[in-house]
């Protein structure tokens, strides 16, 4: 993973971070706390914040990383973008509403990185690799049969749903604080 600031950077290296794909509770109740109390110029470190709404989305994606749900979900209900659409969607598969992620994916439309993810998935999948981009449908009925049995499964959906939040999370930050890491 890219090195940003040094908050998130020792967020990122909680142990455990995003090895469940639905959570049920955060993954160390102490890590939800220190990302909510942060202040904006601790969260980005020595960069300057360029877009708040993009900003917004950087804190809810480390909420959504430590498997804080509720207060990221928050944080993406109130985000009225494409990007925030998709941040929402991937929340509600991890929450296990499976459908309602479905409906997000759809307002969200395609995102400027999905070829970037699609190239990294074709690494983990051969089922993401026969695609032309990266598919957030084939990836939540992926999730949803590994939800209900398909073991199998399992392994794989945690490394797509990594590449996936890296994916993400990268793009927003570059939105929020500009130029390169």
């Amino acid at each position: 993973m890219k090195s940003y600031s040094d908050f998130i950077d020792r967020i990122f290296r909680a142990e455990n971070l995003l090895a469940k794909l639905t959570p049920s509770e955060p993954l160390d109740w102490e890590l939800p706390r220190r990302i909510r109390e942060a202040d904006d110029a601790t969260i980005a470190g020595e960069k300057a914040i360029a877009s708040a709404a993009h900003f917004a989305l950087v804190r809810g994606g480390l909420l959504y990383a430590a498997d804080a749900l509720d207060p990221a979900h928050r944080i993406f209900q109130d985000a009225h973008s494409d990007l925030g659409s998709y941040w929402h969607g991937m929340m509600h598969r991890r929450e296990g509403d499976f459908e309602n992620a479905r409906y997000w994916f759809r307002r969200a439309g395609a995102q400027p990185f999905f070829a970037t993810l699609h190239g990294d998935a074709s690494e983990v999948s051969a089922d993401m690799a026969k695609q032309s981009t990266w598919d957030p449908y084939l990836f939540t009925g992926q999730c949803e049969q590994a939800r209900h049995g398909a073991d199998e499964l399992v392994s794989e959906m945690v490394k797509l749903q990594r590449l996936e939040f890296e994916a993400i999370f990268d793009y927003c930050w570059q939105k929020s604080c500009g130029g390169d890491l």
